[in-house]
């Protein structure tokens, strides 16, 4: 019973480091904190479950703004059409959301951004002064999403602590149930260094055509 019980433990073990092995670039601002040492004062799979919700409904919050930044970034620019799916996804995502609507979500902005970006480059965009009073909305709306993202620091770690902290069952939990926490733990500081280089890119673009950037756009970058 013994062996058995160490091959679970082991198994689970190998798991959760597979699935929550965080990306090795880190983001200034923004460092995902180890799983290492456990440290937690929870002790249970149904903690970890608790503290996902929360993580969960932080991160979901980041997400709303960055997308309904990103709305009026594309509509100032054009993109009726992809302004319109942003803002419908924003008003879809909700604070229960799972790994697989997460995941849509970072498509949707990822897939924008490129678009947005091709928009900037084209030396036919032409931005009145209306698009242009948007589009600097935009720009601080983003920086606002950008910094929700950067205080998810917290909520990772009581999401880790509950994980660790629940031993073997923890683990086999976090393998099987906890999977919109995983994703949030992995693919969050390679999506704020994303953010953040459209943030970069749209301020320069801003500056260069007498757009105002508002002040929280400035300081974050």
């Amino acid at each position: 019973m013994t062996s058995k019980k160490n091959l679970v433990a082991a198994l689970a073990a190998a798991s959760l480091a597979a699935l929550m092995l965080a990306p090795g670039a880190a983001v200034a601002q923004f460092k995902v904190p180890s799983f290492g040492g456990g440290g937690g004062n929870t002790s249970s799979g149904g903690d970890a479950s608790a503290q996902q919700d929360q993580l969960v409904s932080a991160y979901v919050g980041a997400d709303k703004e960055v997308l309904n930044a990103q709305s009026k970034m594309a509509e100032a620019v054009g993109l009726k059409e992809r302004a319109a799916s942003l803002n419908a996804a924003s008003q879809a995502l909700s604070q229960g959301a799972t790994k697989d609507s997460l995941e849509a979500s970072e498509t949707m902005q990822s897939e924008a951004a490129q678009e947005i970006q091709a928009k900037l480059n084209d030396s036919n965009t032409k931005l009145d002064s209306a698009g242009k009073k948007k589009f600097s909305e935009a720009l601080g709306a983003l920086a606002k999403g950008i910094q929700k993202y950067s205080k998810l620091r917290e909520p990772i770690q009581a999401f880790q602590a509950a994980v660790t902290g629940g031993g073997a069952a923890g683990m086999l939990t976090a393998a099987t149930k906890l999977g919109a926490g995983k994703y949030i733990v992995t693919s969050t500081p390679g999506h704020v260094k994303n953010l953040t280089g459209t943030l970069s890119t749209a301020v320069a673009y801003a500056k260069n055509h007498d757009i105002p950037v508002p002040a929280e756009a400035t300081s974050l970058l």
